[in-house]
């Protein structure tokens, strides 16, 4: 990582702080939702942040996000996207025959999800971070974390391939020890002190992922479907 990234992806996060305060308060206000909700609807939220965690992995942002939108269109009775919906949205997308696998198996296991809420009511927010990365299919070191991290468990960062880039490191994070990977990120993090300190750690990788690639991402096509 050169000497300057850090103040240029500060400068930034301070440009366009107003957007990055609106983020911050969806990602809070769907935290809310999520603790407030019935648990089928706390399972229904954690099944579509797996998936948009899912189809995400190697696959351009403009095709995840639509795909994403496609598959939730029409859901049946019990919250579910109908079967065809599965092959025509993942159609474009890397990866399609296991990522649409590991999507039916979320499906399928609902009562593993229910374990997930109960973790987080409860505020055991790396229990569920382990438990999802041990019994959900498609999500690895970095994807199983997002999927909490979306729903405003900001406590939590995805280390992507942007941020590997940004801060140059060596490979993808392969460590399958929660208090391992949160200590990487905590290390990641330092790299940056003044946005560390401004910012949770969701949040920072949300605007390190942004200035990477140049343009703010807001995942609305996320959050209306959540």
């Amino acid at each position: 990582m050169e000497q300057v990234t850090p103040l240029l992806v500060t400068n930034h996060y301070r440009r366009n702080r107003s957007q990055y305060d609106d983020i911050q308060s969806t990602l809070r206000e769907t935290r809310e939702c999520f603790l407030s909700a019935p648990r089928h609807k706390q399972i229904q939220m954690l099944q579509k942040s797996h998936s948009f965690a899912v189809i995400s992995v190697q696959t351009p942002v403009h095709i995840h996000e639509e795909a994403f939108r496609q598959l939730w269109e029409g859901v049946d009775s019990r919250g579910r996207p109908p079967e065809w919906n599965l092959d025509t949205a993942l159609k474009s997308v890397n990866y399609k025959n296991n990522k649409s696998d590991y999507i039916r198996h979320s499906f399928d296991h609902a009562h593993l999800w229910d374990d997930v809420s109960d973790m987080l009511e409860e505020g055991e927010i790396d229990n569920a971070h382990k438990f999802i990365l041990d019994n959900m299919k498609g999500v690895g070191p970095a994807k199983a974390p997002f999927v909490l991290s979306m729903l405003g468990f900001e406590e939590k960062m995805c280390i992507d391939a942007n941020i590997v880039s940004t801060m140059g490191l060596d490979k993808h994070v392969s460590t399958v020890v929660v208090e391992k990977y949160d200590k990487i990120c905590q290390t990641l993090r330092d790299k940056m002190p003044t946005l560390r300190d401004e910012t949770t750690p969701f949040m920072w990788q949300w605007i390190v992922f942004d200035w990477k690639r140049g343009e703010i991402s807001h995942h609305n096509v996320f959050y209306q479907i959540i």
